[in-house]
């Protein structure tokens, strides 16, 4: 899909900057944090190709609103913008309360901005609805294709004879192929293989899985906030609440998933933007078009990815010495002081 914040260039940088700066700061009535600061200059540096002096930028939304007339854009903006309330505790509610100013301001209706307002205050069901836009593209399933799976895992009702035999094949492949990358992202991260029973997550969840690997993303809450960023820019779908949950589960400890753990301090903005760089560089929609990938296991993955156009540079996994699970190793295993035991119930 093609997205028309990325044809952003000259003076319109400097305007659609400034909005975002309006954002994180509401209009200057709060400091700009050092995470946002990096934050608009990744984007700067990936989305815009540019780089910008903030300080020379007043964050007033007035003109710069106004010098923004095609609508396509003015909803992408508001879009890009709703993740900054999320990244830092502290003023959620008052950038919140900026950003739908701003979309106030070009009549923008969308359910992104509706949804992190109310995430703002504490409410998860826009978002959630939001977030099920990405239910098909992201997880090759619907809602209630989702949940049944789910609760066949949890009941052992889940697996199959087949698929299992299929991915246990693939460990006879060459080490460089797409398949075996495959099994060896569900080793490292010591998943049980797809097919297999009482393995919810490795059954429902299989079409992400393969975004992984095919985008290189390990399962770090880094990693997992780089798939969505990632996907985000290939697929159809709007991404939008589900970038927006991921940042506030991982960066901020506010539940958003009670089945994943919650984190603090795991966002990095050159890390996520240069993530939307490399998925909107992608020449081929394998999420939301019809891509045969069990016809390419036996491929060599880089073939592959060169076939759909996706960039080597930026991936978290180079190669075989870098583990699917990341440096904190499996999921189940991971010990950090960013871990949050008891995360935000709402925001302040």
């Amino acid at each position: 899909m093609n997205r028309k914040i990325f044809e952003v260039r000259g003076e319109d940088v400097n305007q659609v900057i400034n909005l975002f700066k309006g954002v994180c700061t509401d209009e200057g009535a709060l400091p700009l944090h050092e995470v946002h600061q990096k934050t608009l200059e990744a984007i700067a540096t990936h989305i815009f190709k540019a780089t910008v002096d903030l300080d020379t930028l007043d964050g007033n939304f007035s003109a710069s609103a106004n010098s923004i007339a095609d609508e396509d854009l003015q909803h992408e903006i508001t879009q890009m913008a709703a993740v900054f309330p999320f990244l830092e505790p502290e003023g959620v509610k008052q950038r919140a309360a900026a950003l739908s100013r701003l979309a106030k301001i070009w009549g923008a209706t969308d359910l992104n901005v509706r949804s992190a307002a109310s995430f703002a205050k504490g409410h998860k069901a826009l978002i959630l609805l939001d977030t099920f836009r990405t239910n098909h593209s992201e997880l090759g399933s619907g809602l209630a294709g989702q949940t049944w799976g789910l609760l066949k895992g949890t009941l052992k009702l889940d697996g199959n004879k087949e698929t299992l035999a299929r991915y246990e094949s693939y460990r006879e492949l060459p080490a460089n192929t797409l398949g075996r990358t495959l099994v060896a992202y569900y080793d490292d991260n010591e998943f049980p293989l797809p097919g297999s029973v009482g393995a919810p997550f490795s059954n429902t969840l299989t079409t992400h899985d393969r975004h992984h690997v095919l985008s290189g993303y390990d399962t770090t809450p880094l990693g997992e906030i780089c798939v969505f960023a990632y996907d985000s820019q290939i697929s159809r779908s709007n991404f939008g609440g589900a970038i927006v949950g991921a940042v506030a589960q991982f960066q901020v400890g506010y539940v958003f998933d009670p089945s994943v753990r919650t984190w603090k301090h795991q966002f990095d903005p050159e890390i996520v933007y240069r993530a939307m760089e490399r998925g909107h560089a992608c020449k081929v929609n394998y999420l939301d078009e019809y891509v045969d990938l069990d016809s390419l296991m036996e491929h060599p993955i880089e073939e592959v990815r060169e076939h759909f156009g996706i960039p080597p540079e930026g991936a978290l996994v180079r190669g075989p010495d870098d583990p699917w699970c990341g440096k904190m190793g499996p999921v189940d295993q991971r010990q950090s002081p960013d871990i949050v035991g008891k995360g935000l119930i709402k925001f302040n």
